[in-house]
């Protein structure tokens, strides 16, 4: 694929400029996995594609999974067997085009009964040649002391043993940017923080959308002959802007994580868990910290960062509590939490865990085409179902378009350029950068992939960049500089949760270095004193209100603070 471009305040303004000027095939609306699988699509059949953002890149949904590209293994169960082969060959075709983004890691499944293992064998022993696994990646059976081998921590009363398959890690937020970005680089015009506030029509017909630069206020039109609705939750809020009798659809359902040190759960592998419920629930191990998930309760709350209530956190470490021989988890292990909501369509009479995860696509009474449901590891089929649906729209205006279908299942993402063997590209980078720690080495590769060398770059052009500003993570000033000028982050909050992570993985949520960060920033950005502070005070806030438990709805209820 073409080098990675620069994607930088700059590159914004010229691209909001753009946005106002030019006429284009298709106008996304919307920043998450969806949208940007959609305009990498369509850019790379030729298209002249634009992509709006009402916050941040991947702020949503797509930055709030359990950060699992699964291989369809849970369908199974649902006799969805159409389902299992997309997701399993889809898993394989993610880990060709980013293999940092898709690392294979084991899971296991505790069993409590010889039935349980008789039926958990046949469906691994099933899904290995359905989803045609590599021979090394093939599911195991295990007994009582080989489990208990593999994770001590398990409580050992009535197991009888495991199934070990493998799923694949991956940084959801990292995905979407690489997926913009490599849409980027062939051409589509993209900005964060252009919110759509009215659509634009002719003869009944949706022509462009209103944008308001939020940073700004400035509004403006983006003229598009097709229109595509990608907003996830707020996929209703822009097909109402129709009007005609447009009526909302979506049935919001919220899944939380919560993280908390390694040490409390000390898994060395994703386990899964059962609630309460009997629902199945993980920890999933990240560096010296954990996660559990998820939850799927009905919400009807803000969709901006979604509240967390205690009942929410008690659910999963209650489960963790039973399912471990430790000292049972409390609110005050908690470091941190996220909440997303699955924009999934509503159908009667049914639980939030029952409603179908398949994406579905709505054409309104103006021709707003608007896609909700489906599941990150299939994003890149929805979106190649959604083109051919645009396509066909082009063809119908009488636009002739380029022969056959883009390269979306070879050409890398950016930044996946590194071969399958990220292990031995991670030691050749080591080499090439013997001045570099060996754990901020395996940093860059893990999230950045190739474009790692970029940022090594900046270093060896400014050695100051090589230093630390956050230790117990191995983050450098150089990845706050590629962030600004490569990755279009435009507030702190941007760098701290979504570019580098430190809000979820550092067990102080990064408040100890948020302070010397925005000012690195802001002097990259422009920022005023003003600016500068109150970007760090609004971020200090964003903390605060995530680990803010509430015991029930947020206007009648006692605050919990984790």
């Amino acid at each position: 694929m073409p080098p990675s471009p620069e994607l930088s305040s700059q590159t914004r303004a010229a691209n909001l400029d753009t946005l106002a000027r030019e006429e284009f095939d298709l106008v996304v609306i919307g920043g998450g996995i969806t949208g940007a699988g959609v305009a990498r699509d369509a850019v790379l059949r030729g298209l002249r594609v634009a992509l709006v953002e009402r916050r941040d890149f991947s702020v949503g949904t797509s930055s709030r999974s359990s950060k699992l590209i699964h291989g369809g293994l849970r369908y199974l169960a649902q006799g969805d067997v159409g389902l299992v082969l997309e997701a399993a060959n889809e898993r394989r075709v993610l880990r060709r085009l980013v293999p940092h983004l898709a690392r294979p890691t084991r899971m296991v499944v505790p069993v409590y009964g010889r039935s349980a293992y008789a039926k958990i064998s046949a469906a691994l022993w099933t899904f290995d040649r359905m989803a045609r696994v590599v021979k090394d990646e093939r599911n195991q059976m295990l007994d009582r002391a080989e489990t208990l081998a593999l994770e001590p921590a398990l409580r050992a009363d009535s197991l009888y043993g495991a199934g070990v398959y493998f799923e694949n890690l991956t940084n959801d937020a990292r995905l979407v940017l690489e997926t913009l970005k490599a849409a980027a680089a062939r051409g589509a015009v993209v900005a964060n923080y252009a919110a759509v506030t009215q659509l634009c029509t002719e003869g009944g017909r949706v022509v462009g959308v209103l944008v308001k630069d939020t940073l700004t206020d400035a509004e403006f039109s983006v003229r598009g002959k097709v229109v595509v609705n990608a907003a996830g939750p707020w996929v209703d809020e822009i097909r109402i802007l129709q009007g005609a009798g447009e009526r909302r659809r979506l049935h919001l359902t919220k899944g939380i994580h919560v993280i908390m040190p390694r040490t409390r759960v000390p898994v060395s592998h994703i386990v899964v868990m059962t609630a309460a419920d009997k629902r199945p629930v993980f920890v999933v191990p990240h560096g010296d910290m954990v996660y559990l998930g998820t939850t799927d309760t009905n919400y009807q709350g803000r969709y901006d960062d979604p509240w967390i209530t205690a009942d929410d956190v008690a659910y999963l470490l209650d489960a963790a509590s039973a399912a471990f021989a430790i000292e049972p988890l409390t609110v005050d292990d908690a470091t941190g939490a996220w909440a997303g909501l699955r924009p999934l369509l509503h159908q009667e009479g049914k639980q939030p865990a029952e409603i179908s995860r398949k994406d579905e696509v709505m054409v309104g009474p103006t021709g707003l085409i608007s896609i909700a449901g489906g599941k990150l590891t299939t994003y890149r089929k929805m979106a190649e179902r959604i083109v051919d649906m645009v396509a066909a729209r082009l063809v119908e205006q009488g636009q002739t378009l380029p022969p056959g279908v883009g390269d979306t299942d070879h050409e890398p993402l950016s930044g996946g350029e590194t071969g399958e063997d990220i292990d031995q590209y991670t030691r050749a980078c080591q080499q090439q950068a013997p001045q570099l720690a060996a754990d901020v080495c395996e940093r860059l590769v893990a999230l950045y992939g190739s474009n790692s060398e970029i940022i090594i770059g900046l270093m060896g052009s400014e050695p100051r960049l090589a230093a630390r500003c956050a230790p117990e993570l191995a983050v450098t000033w150089a990845e706050v500089v590629y962030a600004v000028r490569y990755e279009m982050a435009q507030t702190l909050e941007d760098f701290m949760e979504r570019r580098a992570g430190l809000f979820l993985w550092d067990r102080h949520n990064g408040l100890g270095v948020a302070p010397d960060i925005a000012r690195e920033m802001g002097e990259a950005l422009g920022w005023s004193a003003m600016r500068m502070q109150a970007e760090l005070s609004a971020y200090v806030q964003h903390v605060r209100e995530v680990k803010t438990f509430m015991s029930a709805e947020p206007s009648s209820g006692r605050e919990v603070h984790a």
